[in-house]
């Protein structure tokens, strides 16, 4: 999941590569090498979470969005 959660930790702090993630997850998924379970949340549930962030996001925010973010990559975890 530490692919993931630095992919959404890039997304919340970077609103341009948040785009790329939100209109290319499978590019990201191939790309960062993600596993099917990883790409699977990052197609569902985590483009949920980054398409409801601010746009852009308050640097003042970033550092509590990535935490809050990472934390709900961690609860969605099966293995």
């Amino acid at each position: 999941m530490d692919k993931l959660i630095d992919i959404a930790n890039r997304a919340v702090a970077d609103y341009g590569f948040r785009q790329a993630v939100l209109y290319g997850a499978a590019d990201i998924a191939r790309k960062w090498e993600l596993t099917e379970e990883e790409a699977a949340l990052l197609s569902g549930p985590v483009l949920a979470e980054l398409s409801a962030l601010p746009i852009p996001v308050s640097p003042a925010d970033i550092p509590a969005e990535q935490a809050r973010v990472s934390e709900v990559i961690r609860g969605l975890s099966t293995s």
